[in-house]
């Protein structure tokens, strides 16, 4: 499918429609988001007590504690991948007017050769990502490149960290690379992800038209990341506001207002978030490539590259 370029309003779009995502259909939307959301908690926990039994049987050696980690990582990875098709086909349904609901969001798991390939570009992105980022912070900020290797050998060493009086050399630019490669990948998943989810596309073709579409598409995506800092910034002090006042009123009334007050608040908070940030991905997906086909997978089942 043919990428395009949108306008550098696009960035602002992008942010107000995922915002104005759950009224079509709030039920799907938001339903899905939170199976999604208990789903990969269950996983994690699921997972991150397999990683505590292995290390303890492995007796914390800081490689194999390692290794374990990375296989936890990865598993989380995969159920996020196969779960990320089923929620992209859900919004893609609710914004075409189809049927939707909250269990939609387990579709890739019916999908099976979408979802092999979904965690295939998603590995393949996540690699391509990490050489990128070690790349270029060894070319234009090798201090901090030098300084976080030696903290993370400590580490597996079982070394305490020393503490630290100063930001490392070339943080700033290592941030500044990170931060662009970050937004970049944000990019080319949103668009590669809705290509396998709503356009049937392979890996390669996936991966194709996500640069292709981020590289077209980076003024609107300037935009959105400064759209994202300023909304961000708001958020965090209205989110401030409301736990001070709660903490007061906690005061007055008994802690027990924060486990009835507090923790719906900050679940929903995360739900809204969810939808906001994979509302985002769709839309991105959309503008860039059109509205997409139908869902097709291959006709032996197995993985297109």
């Amino acid at each position: 499918m043919t990428t395009r370029a949108v306008g550098p309003g696009a960035g602002i779009e992008w942010l107000k429609q995922a915002f104005n995502l759950g009224r079509s259909n709030p039920q799907a939307i938001f339903g899905g988001a939170a199976l999604l959301l208990a789903t990969l908690g269950a996983g994690a926990i699921g997972l991150s007590l397999v990683l505590v039994l292995l290390s303890t049987a492995l007796d914390a050696d800081p490689t194999a504690s390692l290794a374990v980690s990375l296989v936890v990582g990865l598993g989380i990875a995969m159920l996020m991948a196969a779960m990320m098709v089923g929620y992209l086909r859900l919004l893609h349904a609710v914004e075409q007017g189809r049927p939707a609901g909250a269990g939609d969001v387990f579709a890739g798991f019916t999908d099976l050769p979408a979802s092999g390939r979904a965690i295939g570009f998603m590995l393949l992105l996540t690699v391509a990502q990490y050489v990128l980022v070690i790349g270029l912070v060894s070319m234009f900020a090798h201090e901090f490149g030098a300084w976080y290797i030696d903290s993370l050998k400590a580490s597996m060493a079982g070394q305490a960290a020393e503490p630290m009086t100063a930001l490392p050399q070339g943080f700033g630019t290592a941030f500044a690379l990170m931060a662009a490669i970050g937004l970049f990948a944000y990019a080319v998943q949103a668009v590669g992800l809705g290509q396998i989810a709503n356009g049937g596309a392979g890996i390669r073709g996936a991966l194709a038209d996500g640069v292709a579409g981020a590289a077209k598409n980076l003024l609107p995506l300037l935009v959105f990341l400064l759209v994202l800092l300023v909304a961000g910034l708001v958020l965090m002090l209205v989110v401030g506001l409301l736990a001070a006042i709660v903490g007061v009123i906690a005061n007055l009334v008994g802690a027990w207002l924060l486990l009835v007050v507090g923790i719906p608040l900050y679940l929903g908070f995360l739900l809204a978030m969810f939808v906001v940030m994979f509302g985002v991905m769709y839309f991105v997906w959309r503008d860039i490539c059109g509205e997409g086909e139908a869902p097709a997978a291959p006709a032996d089942d197995r993985i297109e590259l």
